[in-house]
């Protein structure tokens, strides 16, 4: 048995994170796992802010239609897709840096085994194939959160990561 560096709770040989503190054993570097509320929180806000942000466009067109302007209709289109392609950008952004647009809101980062953020390649294999998989069935994937030692859902063990919080930028 080993003890937790951070709340001094013994802990199995070989784990990577406390169970009482969720600190990493390994290094405080990594910051502690994200709970599954938490976590839950990103995953809704992830599926809000794309809904807010569409029908925001629509309303931008739709004043800009309403102006009975020349051109008004055009131009308040043209700013609705220019929204919709900075909210894209956006949250390429931030994938690349290891997060998603929930999860960056609520001050989480998805992290490799090593501690270094999840790349670009990694989240998009994470949020598209992996939580695909995740929701498969019954979405047990997502359920399994709960129950893993380690927070980690079947779109995590896909690629190996972890989702945190607390962690230096």
């Amino acid at each position: 048995m080993a003890t937790c560096p951070s709340c001094n709770a013994e802990v199995l040989a070989g784990t990577r994170w406390c169970g009482i503190c969720h600190s990493n054993l390994v290094s405080s570097k990594f910051g502690r796992l994200a709970s599954p509320g938490k976590r839950l929180a990103a995953y809704f806000l992830d599926l809000m802010v794309p809904i807010f942000a569409f029908f925001l466009i629509i309303f931008v067109a739709g004043v800009g239609g309403a102006t009975e302007t020349k051109g008004g209709s055009a131009a308040g289109g043209f700013l609705g897709f220019a929204l919709l392609v900075a909210y894209i950008v956006w949250a390429f952004v931030l994938f690349a840096k290891g997060t998603t647009p929930g999860k960056r809101l609520l001050g989480m980062w998805v992290v490799k085994e090593d501690g270094s953020h999840a790349g670009f390649l990694t989240m998009l294999i994470r949020e598209l194939i992996g939580k695909a998989i995740s929701g498969l069935i019954f979405s047990l994937g997502f359920l399994w959160i709960l129950f893993d030692r380690d927070n980690q859902g079947w779109h995590d063990k896909l690629v190996s990561t972890y989702v945190v919080k607390d962690i230096m930028n």
